[in-house]
């Protein structure tokens, strides 16, 4: 999980008022209306004619985005700016910052439409997520006109719905994923369209003809589509159906956007260790009063505590690196149960809601419920620390296999019944503080996992899914 820097947070806030910024994210509430509407649902060829149309905004981003790189490069090396070049650079950065978030909205859109055709199979999603970025997108480019050749092809002659998936975050292995039937099909697109590798090609390969290392990683993810399983440290990690129905904050969080309105800032504590605030910049922006913001400042409570609090927003979203890394532990915002317009309010940022959890308190209740807490003491938490310091660079390479480098992931804290034992890690605190799931669902969880280990008199790893998951997105 990220947190995201006061200084970041302050570009991102200042970009918001900026009226080209507010003009494409119109256009994309518009396009993600379009690719969630059911009427196009099974219309293979509107989507793709979708995808299209985003990889053409994405080119036309690409191409700003690089100018203003190369400009504020010049500025940057120079010893000594003038005031005038300094104001230049000031504007050149908020230029790289917009059109590096309006591609960032574009997969967002595209994410949502391979989670929905995919029935919001996380095993599968998060295994093809295992992979570094894509660069730049460019329609005039002979490998995008091939692929998309390939992607029409597909989708004509079998009736698939075909991604492309340069244009998403969540599909990084192969060229395009085919889905029928809720089940994926992974392409490589090789030699401008010439050739193409998948499940049916490399079968072909006989003798000791070599296979490339991303031939293998295809044809792992191709088995994980199959089989939802993935092969952790040579041990086979299933998918588990929980018999249960998820429980979540949307309709309180529905109503906070909505009061956000007239109030622009907003919050409620809930289960006595979760507070959600919102703060709503389209409605600061689009005041017919003067705002003042240290009177907003004081809508934002403020409370002292000796407790430990974490704290992360959909703000954290935004968060990328140089290999084009991303927070692959939240669900894009395309599919959230909210309506399109708020949907994109939550990916582009106007509206700031910030989860608050605290921990402390947590650790409490969890006691009250016949739980036990088990501290990692802050050596555990540097050597973790340290682990994934250590692999993140090769995390996601294509030389290796999906899971070949998946560091422990010990938590902040261990919770304990018996011999039964969980870590608060990633997955569990991203559904809280990321996916707004209720604390008595994250409790039902918890029993419903020790129920299944006391029957197995074992610990087990898996892959958990809600009953009727895909009845909590949209």
């Amino acid at each position: 999980m990220y947190m995201l820097e006061k200084a970041y947070a302050l570009k991102i806030s200042t970009i918001l008022a900026s009226s080209y910024y507010k003009k494409w994210v119109d256009y994309f509430e518009k396009v993600l209306r379009a690719t969630r509407s059911k009427r196009h649902k099974n219309k293979k060829d509107v989507l793709l004619a979708m995808q299209y149309k985003l990889a053409q905004a994405e080119t036309q981003f690409w191409g700003l985005l690089r100018e203003g790189r190369e400009r504020a490069k010049k500025l940057h090396e120079k010893s000594q700016l003038t005031p005038k070049e300094e104001k230049e650079l000031r504007g050149l950065e908020d230029h790289i910052l917009i059109h590096e978030q309006l591609i960032r909205i574009s997969r967002t859109i595209c994410d949502g439409i391979a989670w929905r055709n995919l029935n919001y199979n996380r095993t599968f999603l998060n295994s093809s997520a295992r992979g570094f970025g894509a660069g730049s997108v460019d329609v005039n480019s002979k490998e995008f006109r091939s692929e998309f050749m390939w992607a029409h092809r597909i989708s004509t002659a079998l009736g698939s719905l075909v991604i492309l998936n340069d244009l998403t975050h969540f599909l990084r292995v192969g060229d395009l994923t085919e889905i029928k039937d809720g089940v994926a099909f992974v392409h490589e697109i090789k030699k401008y369209g010439k050739d193409i590798k998948n499940m049916f090609t490399l079968k072909r390969v006989k003798g000791n003809a070599k296979i490339s290392n991303q031939a293998k990683r295809l044809l792992e993810l191709q088995r994980i589509a199959f089989t939802n399983k993935a092969k952790i440290g040579g041990i086979d990690i299933g998918t588990r159906i929980m018999e249960l129905e998820p429980r979540t904050y949307i309709k309180e969080i529905k109503r906070l956007f909505r009061e956000s309105e007239r109030k622009m800032v907003v919050s409620e504590d809930f289960d006595n260790c979760i507070n959600i605030e919102v703060t709503n910049f389209r409605a600061i922006k689009d005041s017919k009063k003067p705002v003042d913001i240290e009177e907003l400042k004081k809508l934002s409570p403020k409370v002292k505590t000796k407790d430990l609090v974490l704290i992360h927003s959909n703000w954290d979203t935004f968060y990328s690196d140089e290999k084009g890394n991303f927070v692959r532990s939240a669900p894009p915002y395309s599919i959230f149960p909210f309506s399109a317009k708020d949907c994109m309010y939550l990916t582009s940022g106007y509206f700031l809601v910030k989860c608050t959890l605290n921990v402390t308190k947590l650790k409490e209740i969890l006691k009250h419920h016949n739980w036990e807490i088990e501290d990692r003491t802050e050596t555990d938490l540097d050597k973790q620390i340290a682990e994934f310091e250590k692999d993140k660079d090769r995390m996601f390479s294509i030389k290796d296999g999906l899971y070949a480098h998946s560091p422990d992931d010990h938590g902040l804290f261990i919770i304990r019944r018996g011999p039964f034992s969980v870590a608060l890690d990633a997955m569990l605190y991203a559904r809280l503080t990321m996916e707004y799931l209720s604390f008595s669902s994250f409790l039902d969880i918890l029993e419903y996992m020790y129920e299944v280990a006391s029957k197995r008199q074992r610990s087990d790893a898996y892959f958990p899914r809600f009953k009727n998951e895909n009845t909590l997105w949209n």
